[in-house]
């Protein structure tokens, strides 16, 4: 027994001796401690995010239907594939407050994508596009249709655009300039482009916005002037022929 109560002493020594003033007054950067990395939150999930639209604006290519690029609101003057969402719409969004004179599902937007080469490039677009001129059998549609730009952060949008995108990695370089947003990121060798391309405006909005993703095939790095060509060579067509009683300008 005396030889444990011993022991326990000599231990409670040392332990006061570690514990002395100096060694909590030492200089933490001698203290060895290491290094902390900080992880950036992850991305917002789609269904925590605001949408302005009445129904999914995602794009889900493997959920698509493939349709003749000729009748897609997005083509390309290249050979494609094309593919049409679900019609997008303002339930109420931009109306006057307790109007109830304004039939808010009186609004028709297309959604619709394009798969495409051009050159060294690999081109992914979608575009949401509104007809300004659209006439349906209750008339012309009301003041809050538009197609919306800026609801949400761009910088985490980009990651989840479309399946180029999400295969993606080292997102870096967000740049806005005037009607576009751009944003470099990878897959694999290649050098990639996320893209927002904002359209002529119309009320509240723009008459069309693209979102489209850019990578070159030969692992250069992808400049301005392979994001003018992609845009380039991408055609929005405005007019809204489902339920339009206005013919189709010639």
């Amino acid at each position: 027994m005396r030889v444990t109560e011993a022991l326990v002493g000599a231990l409670a020594l040392i332990l006061i001796g570690y514990a002395s003033p100096g060694a909590f007054g030492a200089d933490p950067s001698n203290l060895g401690l290491p290094e902390v990395t900080v992880i950036a939150p992850p991305i917002t999930p789609s269904w925590k995010k605001w949408n302005p639209y009445s129904s999914n604006p995602r794009v889900e290519e493997d959920k698509w239907p493939e349709i003749p690029c000729s009748g897609s609101r997005i083509s390309s003057g290249a050979p494609g594939t094309c593919k049409t969402g679900p019609p997008l719409g303002h339930e109420g969004f931009g109306l006057p407050s307790g109007n109830l004179s304004i039939d808010a599902s009186n609004c028709r937007m297309g959604h619709d994508l394009v798969i495409t080469n051009s050159g060294n490039l690999v081109i992914e677009a979608d575009a949401v596009v509104v007809d300004p001129y659209f006439v349906s059998a209750i008339g012309s549609q009301h003041k809050g249709c538009y197609v919306q730009s800026h609801y949400s952060d761009l910088r985490e949008d980009f990651p989840d655009m479309n399946q180029m995108t999400r295969k993606g990695s080292v997102w870096r370089n967000y740049l806005e300039t005037g009607d576009l947003s751009t944003m470099e990121f990878s897959v694999a060798s290649s050098d990639c482009r996320a893209i927002e391309k904002r359209g002529p405006t119309w009320l509240g909005g723009h008459v069309y916005v693209i979102h489209a993703s850019v990578c070159r095939k030969d692992g250069r790095a992808v400049e301005a002037a392979d994001i003018d060509l992609a845009l380039g060579s991408l055609q929005v067509r405005q007019y809204e022929s489902r339920g339009n009683l206005r013919a189709p300008p010639q």
